[in-house]
């Protein structure tokens, strides 16, 4: 069961912020969760609430949840590996499960989600409430990047669609909607079944099916530090993550009436050539050619 460790703030926030973690003893996480936290917690707009839910050692997040009274820690049961990834249907359980606690936990009437590793910049959550508050009739909203290295030192910007319209076009063509820059209406995110075990990428099945009940909209100006790394993480993974986005496309083209053009088969094509890139080299190429041939460097 999980198991809170921070008394609750009585009254109900606007806004909760995501933030699952998986704490394998690693000094680089640790200290990049820690400055993905301290950004949360510095932001302009203050009614929000930080739902945490932390597995693998127990120590260190219990520490971190001591830096402020709004953050709320939850403990999800994943047992650590040292120093190393988990294997990927592990690694999977363990982050839907601690995403759908996440869910699960926040009193917001709005969701903002956080990865361990991304920087919010400090005016994040404000233009976020700001939009969506002026504008009901769309459901969740996100950003363009700001793309750091391991080190944090700026390498690239993530332009993104903007329009809800492009924005569903383009789901034949990758993930359109950054994850760490997202904010959404709860109701919304409970309505379309929050995360399901088994897909990958856990994030674009949701927004497709959140796509049948909702629109989308990305803003120009980027609000959110994007960290890649030059191994491990997703790395691991990148050819099942190309075959379930394969798979989630395919589904989007079913569930929303999309179909498929020559530019789209070009643009899958390329993602799969990318496959035989090293690492670091094929997620900077593919966010070149995101940004800069298919987006057109609108950020």
């Amino acid at each position: 069961m999980p198991e809170n460790v921070d008394a609750m703030p009585s009254k109900k926030p606007l806004v909760s912020v995501l933030m699952p973690f998986y704490d394998n003893g690693s000094v680089e996480n640790r200290k990049n969760f820690s400055e993905a936290l301290s950004s949360i917690l510095s932001q302009t707009f203050r009614d929000f609430e930080v739902v945490m839910v932390a597995s693998g050692e127990k120590k260190f997040a219990s520490n971190q949840a001591r830096r402020s009274g709004k953050i709320r820690l939850f403990f999800f049961e994943q047992k650590a590996i040292p120093g190393k990834s988990l294997p990927l249907r592990e690694k999977l359980y363990g982050i839907i499960s601690a995403r759908n606690l996440c869910v699960s936990k926040a009193r917001g009437e709005l969701l903002a989600f956080a990865d361990y590793d991304d920087i919010s910049l400090p005016i994040r959550l404000e233009t976020e409430v700001g939009f969506l508050r002026s504008h009901p009739d769309i459901g969740a909203v996100g950003s363009s990047s700001i793309i750091i290295d391991e080190e944090g030192r700026e390498i690239g910007r993530r332009a993104v669609f903007e329009d809800d319209a492009e924005i569903r076009r383009r789901m034949l063509q990758f993930n359109p909607v950054p994850q760490p820059t997202l904010m959404a209406r709860a109701k919304l995110v409970r309505e379309a079944g929050c995360y399901r075990q088994g897909e990958i990428p856990e994030d674009f099945d949701l927004w497709v099916r959140m796509a049948k009940i909702t629109k989308f909209h990305n803003l120009r100006e980027p609000l959110v530090k994007y960290r890649v790394h030059s191994g491990g993480g997703a790395s691991n993974y990148a050819v099942e993550l190309f075959f379930g986005s394969l798979r989630v496309k395919w589904r989007a083209a079913k569930t929303l009436g999309l179909r498929p053009g020559l530019r789209d088969i070009a643009v899958n094509f390329f993602q799969f050539l990318s496959l035989f890139f090293p690492n670091f080299l094929r997620r900077t190429v593919l966010e070149k050619i995101r940004s800069g041939v298919v987006i057109g460097n609108r950020a």
